[in-house]
């Protein structure tokens, strides 16, 4: 059914559940995990000093390593992916590149606010793709 399962992730709780949930799909259905995080482009893209660019790729690729090692052992092929943009756009072009079957993505994530349903990458996710999308609460974790 799936070969290719792509995970939006950043450091939330919601993301955790929806790499979890993919994995456990993966394992199912023989496919490959292709998880991504997004390093959002500013506006002014000299917002960031370069040693704020260093640390936030620092971060991100240290979070990358975290869940590679956490699903280590498990039956599943995972690829690990930081991108730059803005993060619903640039989920929908990795998943083309990719030929994604299925898009996770936890409900809400790292930058959300409190008493909404869902979050803003998501919400654009489900308004923009052409392919199926799977939204994980936290509770499934």
């Amino acid at each position: 059914m799936y070969e290719t399962i792509l995970v939006a992730t950043d450091s939330s709780d919601e993301s955790r559940a929806a790499l979890s949930h993919a994995v456990e799909l993966a394992e199912t259905t023989d496919a490959s995990v292709h998880v991504v995080t997004v390093l959002e482009v500013q506006d002014n893209p000299m917002k960031f000093g370069v040693g704020e660019v260093d640390a936030l790729n620092d971060a991100a690729s240290d979070l990358l390593a975290e869940i590679i090692a956490t699903h280590e052992g498990r039956d599943v092929d995972l690829n690990a992916e930081i991108r730059r943009g803005k993060p619903a756009v640039t989920l929908l072009e990795y998943a083309d590149e990719i030929d994604a079957d299925l898009i996770v993505a936890g409900q809400q994530g790292a930058g959300g606010i409190t008493g909404t349903l869902v979050g803003s990458t998501t919400d654009r996710l489900a308004r923009l793709t052409d392919r199926p999308l799977t939204i994980v609460p936290v509770s499934e974790s």
